[in-house]
């Protein structure tokens, strides 16, 4: 029986946008990236323009994808909700989900506004080390110091678009 009122449709699409923008930004987005040596300020303030505005697309689809996920099991969409850290926690948490990936797309919040409106020059310790927890940088190596630029390599923008497809395959898969 077809589904009266699109919801299918409207998951399988919105599924669609975010797997193919993260292929985009994984891919052809991803060769725009540059090596910390070759970055120069004029050429860095567009590259981080045009990589924080990928990232923010990346975002919307997810928001997107959140409003058919919720629609898709009747709990409504939430469109007045513009977080989608926020969006998602609450939808896993309507789902009884446990994990929300919360903190890591708090930190893509915070590379987005680093790359797009301070062209890429990181703003307090606060903004460093989300957008370093956001780029999937972890571990042994300390976030960069205020003032450093934020020069993002082909490899985060891989590990940024692995994580966006992975979140869109979890949320099709919601019981």
């Amino acid at each position: 029986m077809p589904d009266p009122n699109g919801r299918a449709a409207e998951l399988d699409r919105a599924y669609r946008t975010l797997c193919r923008g993260a292929r985009f930004v994984a891919g052809p987005m991803g060769q725009a990236a540059t090596r910390p040596e070759r970055a120069v300020p004029i050429s860095h303030r567009h590259r981080s323009k045009w990589i924080g505005n990928g990232l923010r697309e990346l975002d919307r689809f997810l928001h997107h994808l959140l409003d058919a996920v919720a629609n898709a099991h009747g709990l409504g969409a939430a469109p007045g909700q513009r977080n989608s850290a926020n969006k998602l926690r609450a939808l896993h948490a309507a789902l009884g989900h446990g994990e929300d990936d919360h903190g890591r797309l708090v930190g893509l919040g915070g590379t987005r506004a680093c790359l797009f409106h301070f062209d890429g020059i990181l703003r307090g310790r606060a903004m460093a080390a989300a957008c370093w927890t956001g780029l999937g940088r972890s571990g042994t190596a300390p976030a960069p110091e205020t003032g450093t630029m934020l020069v993002i390599l082909p490899a985060d923008l891989q590990c940024v678009a692995h994580f966006y497809r992975g979140l869109a395959d979890d949320l099709v898969q919601c019981p």
